[in-house]
């Protein structure tokens, strides 16, 4: 690839790009993405524009990943009074089915990618960085949230500008 960028996450966004490939392994330590339609941001140090742009196909790893939640998002509905008429609560996915979760994201749309408002951090994990997204599956939506040591995105050429 073209361009490199290590541990400049929060100079990326993922906002609203199509997740075109998803590879987890426990076992080998990989968590990475295939983007389409990822915004490069003006202050990343690969971008000589200096101003946000998109990317083809970038390719982002996260090494020694450790997922912090994997959760089925829950709701509310409400009627048109304005009452509560049902409410669903985060649904935790059961480790086992990760990796089979995980792929479902495959050709999704991320509606949020960023790190976490709230972090909680523990004598195990004080040193990591952590991340979360947001992926819509077909009528739900996932929460991944997970710690890691390092990041590392790259992408073969720009595209056109993003226009505000």
């Amino acid at each position: 690839m073209k361009y490199k960028s290590v541990d400049e996450i929060e100079t990326l966004s993922f906002r609203d790009a199509t997740l075109i490939r998803c590879i987890y392994s426990e076992k080998q330590g990989i968590l990475e993405f295939e983007f389409d339609g990822a915004v490069v941001r003006e202050d990343n140090s690969a971008n000589e524009l200096y101003t946000d742009r998109y990317a083809s196909d970038m390719q982002v790893r996260f090494t020694e990943p450790e997922i912090e939640a994997l959760l089925l998002e829950g709701h509310k509905y409400y009627d048109a009074n304005d009452v509560l008429q049902e409410s669903v609560p985060d649904k935790p996915v059961d480790r086992a089915d990760y990796e089979d979760v995980l792929k479902s994201f495959e050709g999704k749309v991320v509606f949020y990618s960023g790190q976490p408002k709230e972090m909680l951090k523990s004598s195990e994990n004080a040193d990591r960085k952590c991340y979360q997204m947001i992926i819509d599956v077909d009528e739900e939506s996932y929460v991944l949230s997970f710690y890691y040591d390092k990041v590392i995105a790259q992408w073969e050429h720009f595209m056109n500008k993003v226009m505000n």
